[in-house]
This record gives structure tokens, sequence and C-alpha cells, in this order.
């Protein structure tokens, strides 16, 4: 058993948002890499400080007489990397005591005067932080009291690091410590802490205001492609809903004016399609208006001519006999009969047009039809089979015009008969529907053709058995009527009939029916 592929419609709007889904990945990996280069500034301050306390100590250890000078002037160390106003200094002697202290922390969660993209990108850092949690690199011990860990490994002559934590396990300072030796024995420890909102200086405010920037661009980016997507979405939608109004159930034109790009503010690829079906629906209405009037024009153009040279081959006729004046005659009738089927199917559209449907009961009126073709044509062979079909099942439309309907199929199906089965008509109800089949034996239709032989000038005749012009019309206006009754109209071929190996052709015609009131 072949399984059919699953074919999955996107309309343009879907595909669209679905591309905007995908950009909104853009910001969560443009998160990822700001707390990652968070991680690598951090990691290279705490590797600036840890190197700045180890160049303070060599200073104390080599040089005591700078920093007696400097401790009488008021600047303890002049190292660039070092900012007194931001972090403070200890010096711890061999018992433990603090002996100096230099420098000074800022409030607690101070905020400096930044500009408005610092503002968004450290706002949009710390609100993406609460939702999307993250973890700092903070490789060293953690502890309420660090110093008192970092003074005892110095001690041991270890350099270390460590965070101070508030309660909520935030670090709120970077502390260094490292030994102070004299003749390579430790004498004290030298402490460095800064606050963490201090400790990047202004590379942290430049890292928020880079972030802030690219997320105000990323926004009027997707702002505007919001904007662009909907507006060119509403267009094609509005373009696709033009062109259906212009076409009814029946796939004719109907008299709606079709809006043409002048009329629009855009002028882009869009406009001119619009422009061109606008010129194309245009060309196809006069053209369609042409083919309706050309029947009636040809019937009207040519009545007075063909009528006086059928009464001068009938005066020929009573003068002079020969037998070309017969196939004269005979050939005059048939354009006679192209030219009455030429303007038939107008004639009937412009009837079904111009028509209210009423209610009929459907059955009655097959029983009655069917009946009187089957007492005036028994060399028809017509055979008529109610399968509990009521004669008070009603069908909304005009019962005249599905005799009519009947006419055509039953034409139709004694031309391909090969009388080995009578033409069949069958009703019955299958609710919300009446089913009325009309079958013959004789020639298969060529595959494909099921659907084909509805269409005006088609026909699948190899000769005419009555020696009549055929244009292909019959089936159309059977099409035209079911259409007018919003029924469909089948065509399929059959392979046996009553259990016996019987080819044919049988016609389907589904009528919805109404309920009695």
């Amino acid at each position: 058993m072949a399984i059919k592929s699953l074919n999955l419609r996107l309309s343009i709007r879907t595909r669209f948002l679905l591309l905007f889904l995908l950009l909104t990945i853009l910001p969560f990996l443009a998160y990822r890499f700001a707390i990652d280069l968070n991680r690598i500034m951090l990691t290279n301050q705490a590797i600036i400080q840890q190197q700045t306390v180890k160049n303070l100590s060599l200073i104390l250890e080599n040089r005591p007489d700078l920093w007696a000078l400097q401790i009488q002037a008021g600047t303890p160390t002049q190292l660039p990397h070092l900012n007194l106003s931001n972090s403070v200094l200890w010096v711890v002697n061999a018992h433990g005591t603090t002996t100096y202290v230099v420098g000074q922390l800022p409030e607690l969660n101070q905020e400096s005067n930044v500009d408005f993209f610092t503002a968004v990108g450290k706002t949009l850092i710390k609100t993406l932080a609460t939702f999307i949690p993250y973890t700092l690199p903070y490789p060293y011990p953690q502890s309420k009291t660090p110093e008192l860990n970092l003074i005892k490994k110095a001690f041991q002559g270890y350099t270390i690091q460590q965070y101070r934590m508030d309660k909520n396990q935030q670090p709120i300072s970077l502390m260094a410590a490292t030994p102070l030796r004299f003749s390579n024995q430790v004498i004290g420890t030298l402490v460095l802490e800064e606050r963490m909102e201090t400790l990047f200086s202004d590379s942290l405010n430049y890292f928020y205001r880079m972030v802030g920037i690219g997320s105000f661009i990323f926004f009027i980016v997707i702002v505007g492609a919001l904007i662009y997507i909907a507006s060119l979405s509403n267009r094609i939608i509005r373009l696709d809903n033009d062109v259906k109004k212009m076409f009814n159930f029946k796939g004719r034109l109907t008299e709606l004016e079709f809006s043409d790009k002048k009329s629009l503010y855009y002028e882009d690829e869009l406009s001119d399609l619009r422009h061109h079906i606008y010129e194309m629906l245009k060309q196809l209405g006069a053209y369609e208006r042409y083919l309706k009037q050309l029947p009636k024009a040809l019937r009207h153009e040519l009545h007075n001519p063909l009528n006086r040279l059928s009464m001068a081959l009938s005066l020929l006729e009573n003068e002079i006999k020969h037998t070309q004046l017969g196939y004269a005659q005979h050939a005059l009738t048939q354009l006679k009969q192209i030219i009455a089927s030429l303007s038939e199917a107008t004639s009937i559209e412009d009837s079904l047009n111009n028509q209210l449907p009423e209610p009929f009961p459907v059955g009655l009126m097959l029983n009655h039809y069917m009946q009187n073709n089957i007492d005036l044509h028994p060399e028809w062979n017509l055979k008529y089979i109610n399968n509990g079909l009521s004669e008070d099942v009603l069908v909304l439309g005009d019962g005249f015009m599905v005799e009519q309907l009947l006419d055509k199929l039953i034409s139709n199906a004694r031309d391909f008969s090969n009388d080995k089965i009578p033409i069949t008509v069958k009703a019955e109800l299958k609710r919300p529907n009446v089913v009325i089949t009309v079958e013959n034996s004789g020639p298969l239709l060529p595959k494909g053709f099921e659907q084909h032989i509805f269409e005006g000038m088609t026909s699948v005749r190899e000769f005419n058995q009555d020696e009549h012009a055929h244009l292909g019309l019959g089936l159309h206006i059977a099409k035209l009527i079911t259409d007018y009754h919003h029924g469909q109209i089948d065509a399929e071929n059959f392979y046996e009939y009553n259990q016996e190996p019987i080819e044919g052709v049988r016609f389907i015609i589904e009528l919805p029916v109404i309920e009695n009131v």
C-alpha cells in the first residue's frame, strides 16, 4: 500500500512568523556572548588585581624608603592599576594586626552617572539574568569574612584572592592578599580590596554601552521587520481576496471593479503584479464579453443569408433534379444546427443567471420525466431504477432545467451506447444529496478526461452516429445546470454490469436536498 507524502501548506504570513521566531534567538545568542565577555573581563581584572598587589609587596619589600616618602606626601603608590578612591589597601604585621590602611571603598550599590545606552545595557543584562540565571566565574573561595582566610594563607607564603559575599551569596568585592617578606621570611601581609561595581572601572561601562546600543539597533530592526512583514502579508492577502472576488462560483468574471496599483501608495514588485493582473482581467473580461455576444451576433447576422440560401435551394430543387442539391440542403441544415448549438449554451447561462431558484419535488419530476421518455421513445432502450427516492424530496432550483440536464446526458449516452445494456438511469437519496446516475455501455473515456469533458468545445467523439454536428457543448450545459443547483457532476468508467464484464461510462449527479418544512 503506497503512502502518500504529506504536503504541509504554510502561508506566507506563517513563514514570516517562523522567520521572526528564528530572529528572536539572536537576543539570547547576544546575551550569551555578553556573559562570556563579562567572564573574560572579570578574569582579566582579577589577574590585574593579583599582579598589582604583588607589585606593591615588592616595592614595600625592596624600597621601603619610597613608601615612607609617599606616606608623607599622602600618595602611597603611583601604580596605574590602583585607584585608592575606589579601593582599600591594608598592611598586616606578623601578629595579624592591621598597621596601615589607605584608600576608601564607595558606598554599596553606589551608582555613577551613566548615559542612556549604558543604563539600557545594564538594565537589560540584569533583567535577562533574572529570567536566565547565570554564574559568573568566581574561581576563588567565597565567604562573608574572607580577610581571615586571606591573611592566614598569605602568612603561609601564598598569593590568593577571594570574594566577599552578601547574605544573598552575591559578590560585594574582590580581595587579594600576598605575603610581605624580609630576608626570605614572611613578616606581614598586604591586602587589597575593590568593590565589584568599580572593579572594571570604565571598561564595564563601555561593555554595557555596547550592549545597550546593540539591543536598541536590534529592537529597531525587529520592529521594522514586523511592520514590513505585516504590511507585505496584508497586501498579498488583499490581492488574493480581490482576485477571488472577481470570479463567481462558476469561475466566471463578475461585474466588480478590480483596483489598479495607481490608487495605491506602494510602488514595488507587488504593485506591478497587481497592475499586470488588472490588465489581464480587463482583457479577459473584454474577451469573455466578446465570446458571450459572438453566438448571438452570428445567429443574427447569418439568419437572413441562410434563409435566402435555403429558399434558393428549394426553388432550384423544383426546377433541377440533382444529387448535389440534396448535399447542399444537408450542409445547410448542419450549419443552422451549429449556430443554434453555439447560442444554446449562452441562452441557458443567461436564463440561469436571471431565474430565481424554487423548491421542487425531484422524485416526482424524475418519475414523470423517465416514464414519459420510456413511453414515447421505446427505441432508446431506457431503464429507470428508483432506489427508494420518494416523490416528496425537495431540491432548490428548477425542475425543467434538471430535465434538460438529463436530456443532454441521455443524448450523449445514446450516441455512445453499443446496446449491450439498456441506458440506465438510477435515482436514490443519500443525504444530504439526491444521487442520479446515467449509465451506458460502450467505449471508455480516455484517461484523465473525466473532468475535461465538461468544458466547452471539448469532445471525445471519433465519429457522429447521427451525422449531426457536435461541438462538445452538451456536457458543458449539464455542468452549468448542476452548478446552478449547487451540485456536482462527475464521469467515470465502469468495467462490470450486474456481475458481467461489460465496459461503459457512468455519469453521477449529486444535488443537495432541502428538508420539508
